[in-house]
């Protein structure tokens, strides 16, 4: 197949999933009650039409669509559905900015790309008590904020990676900004992505240091992240203001427990394809620095949805897990990349890994991957996004 024709393909399968996530959002948005087109998106529209609740800079997106009257729904749906597919998007682009291998005039990358905004955890029955609830995935459809973060929380790793490779030369202020206006923007909507991202780039800054980097550089590339405290500390005093009854407190575990029986097993399960990746190439892993970024943000996102819970309303509900949700984004990007170099590697006949190794995280991957397919589908013909059993 010509490469012209494999990239028509390619975006043509990425024009019908938001197609698809728009259709969803649609039906979303019509959800009075009931197990049917279930989600969080009605709420959050409520909480800034009826309570004047600014929660979120998406609330003052939902709230310009709801007085344009009876197009206000749909706008809403293509303006979530226009966020997916940019997660897409900007996940190739994500994926293309590593070393550029397995480019191909960007058709891998972009079905790569679709494939790490598809996958979910791995569904054993009896293991979870469902196929999300109790789960952990970067593939969510049913939370607009989230929705909305991820692509913006997927720019701010490119331009990350971009201004963090010319750490030693001269910054330009161009890409500063933008990379400061973007943190801004994303904790603006979710602050969920700079509770997993802040500490791995303290982290790197506090080993350029070491490593002789100039304070001047470390300087103006920290305090780059300033702006994006702002939305924080305010939506902090909007939910865990003493008026709120809510409040944050430390009880290591009790979230997990809460949504699974078999908290720890849903764990493993939820990013087995990079365990498996990861216990193949750990020294491969800890050597390349993107690689290594992506471990940091996901054991800091875990350690938060493991330690901190909520009290008040909001007690139990998990909120500490998005950060973790997006970290596994990142998480099976560096899998897939291994994934795609070992391929690569025995189609050359180097044999380097072993057949073996491919074919175990292959399998690890499409098994991530049908269970993706399997709830999406369920998603768009209806199913409540708990999907007990």
């Amino acid at each position: 197949m010509k490469g012209k024709t494999k990239k028509t393909i390619a975006y043509i399968l990425v024009v019908i999933y938001g197609a698809l996530c728009t259709f969803l959002y649609y039906k979303q948005t019509q959800w009075t009650g009931g197990a049917v087109y279930e989600s969080d998106l009605p709420a959050h529209i409520s909480m800034i039409v009826d309570d004047g609740w600014f929660y979120s800079l998406t609330a003052l997106v939902y709230l310009a669509f709801y007085k344009l009257g009876s197009m206000g729904d749909i706008l809403t749906a293509a303006f979530l559905g226009a966020s997916s597919v940019l997660a897409v998007i900007f996940t190739s682009i994500l994926i293309g900015e590593s070393d550029g291998e397995h480019n191909d005039s960007g058709v891998i990358p972009l079905m790569a790309a679709l494939v790490l905004n598809i996958v979910m955890p791995c569904y054993v029955k009896g293991m979870s008590d469902g196929r999300y609830i109790g789960m952990q995935s970067a593939s969510i459809w049913h939370n607009s904020t989230y929705i909305v973060m991820k692509w913006l929380a997927i720019l701010c790793l490119i331009y990350y990676i971009r201004i963090e490779r010319k750490i030693d030369k001269e910054l330009k202020v161009r890409e500063l900004v933008i990379f400061s206006v973007l943190q801004f923007f994303c904790s603006a909507v979710k602050p969920s992505f700079l509770m997993v991202f802040a500490p791995m780039m303290l982290i790197f800054m506090i080993c350029d240091l070491v490593r002789g980097v100039k304070i001047k550089n470390l300087f103006f590339f920290g305090c780059a992240l300033l702006p994006a405290a702002i939305p924080v500390l305010l939506q902090r005093m909007i939910l865990f203001g003493a008026d709120t009854g809510n409040g944050i407190i430390l009880d290591p575990g009790a979230v997990m427990r809460n949504h699974s029986a078999h908290p720890y097993v849903a764990a493993g399960l939820s990013i087995l394809f990079p365990l498996i990746v990861f216990v193949f190439h750990i020294k491969e892993i800890l050597s390349k620095k993107l690689y290594l970024g992506a471990l940091i943000m996901a054991s800091f996102g875990f350690a938060e949805y493991f330690l901190f819970s909520e009290s008040g309303k909001r007690a139990l509900d998990g909120n500490f897990s998005w950060g973790y949700a997006f970290a596994i984004l990142p998480l099976f990007a560096v899998g897939l990349k291994i994934l795609l170099c070992d391929i690569a590697k025995n189609l050359k006949k180097k044999k380097d890994p072993a057949i073996a190794i491919p074919i175990v995280e292959s399998a690890a991957l499409l098994w991530h991957v049908y269970c993706g397919i399997v709830f999406f589908a369920k998603l768009v013909c209806g199913t409540s996004y708990f999907m007990w059993g």
